[in-house]
């Protein structure tokens, strides 16, 4: 497994004049920081931005992108060759992967834990860090199933890392967030011997309550990831009943360290305006799903018009931030079809690419999926609460982010249609899961694109159709990634071990799956 050195964002300085001693300065390179320069103040806005890249993860070569498809969110361009690896199901061990964005990160997150932990002043530090890395090693496990962990990150101290079981990463990012939420609690007024974070924090701004509530969901995600795993119920039902006094995720987790037209950020620079006026290079080959447009239309939900734009539209042109109220003004492919040209059919949408100013910050994860994540718990008896006034709240959450005007008003409009499936609360427990599941994936389209794949895995929801691709030779989603080419080649014992040389990535299960 490779491990990447971190890397540190270094400001522009400026020298006047020569004074005594500038020629043993210059000895020391600021492109090449060393460890004593690599504060934790600088590495973290890197760190969270970094991140949160790869958990947007919809960027052009991004692991996720593949998923955004598979789940029916996008499609490609017709005015583009077939994208066949995508529209038929194609893993492989160079594509899609995540295993050096997620590492490489790690070992920037590394650096905030270990420094934040040996300065009793930076505790707040090392517990975003412990965050952080929770964040990132949940997602390998979701990819991957056994990753390394415990022997992760040492370098020279071991270039060879066993894998550790996906259900014990699971165990222990649990422990290592409940010493990170109670020393968040405990120190929240102790502002004078503990630092809280400033400009650096580029997600909440030092507010330490909204790392605590996220530490805090996220935790709670791990737990129903497991909800069909029937040996560890005992455990999931002690250590969810935990989070309910710390609270959960109430605002959305936002990562901009103050992006703008000339520094975009990794969403906009991808699908946004260019520096130049022009689009955005992916802008033009992602194109609407035709399962999302569909689902959309079918249950009257203003989001079409969020989630995608107009046929032919784009972001250089004002209009394009209007939603039409036409239905048939939008259009998609299916999966395993890619003929619609870019002005025959609908692009990603005003509710995504908020503005032409480029400003906007990138999703670590919204308030609306914390309350979807609770809703389910509560269903499943792992936490007290009222379901349904939870999805719903869900539903006005992801309204609000989209800028649905009314949000509350729409949403209530919407979800009170009390003849759609899916969409009405039902009375059933098991179609409140389905419910639930369905709707959150309404919710993150093309926001977290994973977050759907591994619902889909593990419950069944959304019940999304196969590719229609005639060629294809696999009839549905992968449940994993292979690991990547260079293990079996520089970490072979450990890769073996882990059953690297006979992953099926289309029936080899994720620990957590049924």
């Amino acid at each position: 497994m490779k491990k990447l050195v971190y890397s540190i964002i270094i400001m522009a300085f400026a020298v006047s004049g020569c004074k005594k001693g500038f020629l043993s300065e210059l000895q020391n390179n600021p492109n090449s920081p060393t460890d004593a320069a690599a504060s934790v103040q600088l590495v973290m806005p890197g760190a969270i931005t970094s991140l949160t890249d790869i958990v947007t993860g919809v960027g052009y070569s991004n692991g996720y992108q593949g998923q955004a498809a598979w789940v029916g969110y996008w499609n490609y361009s017709g005015g583009y060759s077939f994208n066949q690896t995508v529209q038929e199901y194609v893993v492989t061990n160079s594509s899609p992967q995540l295993w050096d964005g997620y590492y490489g990160v790690l070992a920037n997150i590394n650096v905030i834990v270990q420094k934040g932990g040996a300065d009793p002043t930076l505790k707040n530090y090392k517990d975003i860090g412990v965050i952080l890395e929770a964040a990132a090693y949940k997602n390998l496990v979701d990819a991957y199933s056994d990753v390394p962990y415990s022997q992760a990150l040492k370098g020279a101290g071991d270039f060879h890392p066993t894998y550790d079981k996906g259900s014990d990463i699971y165990d222990s990012l649990v422990a290592k967030l409940d010493i990170a939420i109670a020393e968040i609690q405990a120190n929240l007024n102790n502002t004078t011997t503990i630092v809280v974070p400033g400009q650096e924090d580029v997600m909440f701004h030092g507010n330490m309550t909204d790392w605590m509530q996220l530490a805090n969901t996220i935790k709670l995600k791990i737990l129903v990831q497991q909800s069909a795993v029937s040996a560890k119920q005992a455990f999931i039902q002690t250590e969810a009943a935990k989070t309910q006094s710390a609270g959960y995720l109430s605002v959305d987790a936002i990562a901009n360290p103050g992006y703008n037209s000339a520094q975009q950020g990794s969403f906009y620079s991808n699908f946004g305006v260019s520096t130049s006026g022009g689009l955005n290079g992916t802008f033009n080959y992602i194109r609407a799903g035709g399962f999302g447009v569909d689902f959309y239309k079918n249950t009257n939900d203003p989001r079409l018009g969020y989630f995608y734009c107009v046929m032919g539209a784009q972001p250089t042109d004002p209009a394009y931030y209007v939603p039409s109220g036409n239905a048939s003004d939008y259009y998609g492919d299916y999966l395993g079809i890619q003929v619609t040209q870019p002005t025959k059919g609908s692009g990603i949408g005003p509710g995504l690419i908020k503005n032409a100013s480029a400003t906007q910050g990138d999703v670590f994860m919204l308030a609306a999926e914390s309350d979807f994540v609770q809703a389910e718990a509560v269903l499943r008896g792992y936490i007290t609460g009222n379901a349904q006034t939870l999805y719903q709240n869900g539903i006005v959450a992801d309204y609000e982010y989209l800028g649905v005007p009314d949000a509350a008003g729409a949403a209530a409009n919407y979800y009170g249609q009390s003849e759609l499936t899916n969409v009405s609360w039902p009375s059933t427990p098991s179609a409140q899961i389905s419910t639930v599941i369905t709707q959150k994936w309404a919710a993150l389209n093309g926001i977290s694109c994973a977050e759907a794949w591994n619902d889909w895995r593990r419950t069944g929801f959304p019940v999304v159709p196969a590719t229609l691709s005639p060629t294809s030779e696999q009839h549905h989603m992968p449940y994993r990634y292979y690991y990547p080419a260079e293990e079996p080649q520089t970490n072979a014992d450990a890769w073996k071990a882990a059953g690297g040389d006979t992953i099926d990535p289309y029936n080899t299960k994720v620990f957590w799956m049924p």
